[in-house]
């Protein structure tokens, strides 16, 4: 009996995810069936391929090593699909982890685009902080985030998107003058995401350009309260502006000039380097077409 690549892919997701449901949910197909290819795998090769612990399942020495022999040649077999165009082989779920601003401004338009060209494909969400979203997709959590100035990190492909323009926004009734310096926003209430967010390090990293420290930094995990809590005076942040244009024009927000000039962030497709697929691709091309018509990011 002779193995088949639905087969290995059964087995690769089972790998990685940990149980039967999660790559059958992964796959979009019924967990009797990615059961039965498993069954047939392992009758082809003559040896269990997994260990059964309650409802998760471990790598058996065999399993282990297929795996390693497995993934390249899953890999070259998604790179002939993409290359012949194959657009049957974007479906299932992917797993995308996106930032709060990016949610806000590009994610109805995204889901958009994929359902019109790529009904057979599910998303499930992640909505979390670039500094969270890069470890989840290092930790399998999930399969592609969209990052801002992540750290180096070999185990992680990171292909750039465009640059991400912050500035310093506060309530229109704020009494500065600007342009505004380290020392003028020292004591001013400012509110950021947690260390090591790349707001928290922005707002870090231009005070340190003057050898100061923010008093009065209070620190939270949503970056949609924190603009929230900006237009109600309650503290200053530095916010990416798409998120809050519609603010600034009607007069309730400004934007502080700054000396020194807060520097730009890139974003990025992040996602794990050996695991390129043609669900990942095709989520990223429809991103580079939604930034294309939204204005969220400014070209490298």
């Amino acid at each position: 009996m002779r193995f088949t690549l639905a087969q290995l892919e059964a087995f690769y997701w089972i790998a990685k995810l940990g149980t039967v449901r999660d790559a059958a949910r992964h796959l979009n197909l019924a967990q009797p069936t990615v059961s039965l290819r498993i069954r047939d795998l392992e009758a082809a090769l003559g040896a269990a391929l997994f260990e059964r612990l309650g409802r998760t399942t471990r790598l058996t020495h065999e399993g282990t090593i297929l795996l390693q022999d497995a993934t390249p040649l899953l890999t070259a077999a998604r790179q002939i699909q993409e290359r012949a165009g194959t657009h049957d082989a974007v479906r299932g779920t992917i797993r995308l982890g996106v930032p709060e601003a990016f949610a806000v401004v590009c994610l109805p338009e995204l889901i958009n685009v994929l359902g019109r060209e790529h009904p057979a494909l599910r998303l499930e969400l992640d909505i979390a902080t670039s500094a969270t979203l890069t470890q989840h997709v290092e930790d399998r959590h999930i399969d592609l985030a969209f990052v801002a100035s992540p750290e180096e990190n070999p185990r992680l492909r990171l292909l750039a998107l465009g640059q991400h323009e912050f500035s310093w926004i506060a309530h229109s009734q704020l009494e500065v003058s600007p342009p505004v310096r380290p020392a003028d926003l020292r004591q001013l209430p400012i509110i950021s995401n947690p260390h090591p967010s790349p707001q928290y390090r922005t707002i870090a990293d231009w005070f340190r350009s003057a050898g100061l420290e923010p008093l009065r930094l209070s620190l939270c995990n949503s970056v949609s309260v924190i603009a929230h809590l900006v237009a109600a005076g309650v503290a200053i942040s530095i916010l990416p502006l798409p998120m809050v244009e519609h603010e600034v024009a009607a007069g309730r927000l400004k934007v502080l000039a700054a000396r020194p000039r807060i520097a730009n962030l890139i974003m990025y497709a992040c996602y794990r380097a050996p695991e390129a697929s043609s669900n990942i691709n095709a989520v990223i091309r429809a991103t580079r077409q939604v930034l294309d018509r939204v204005s969220f990011l400014s070209p490298l």
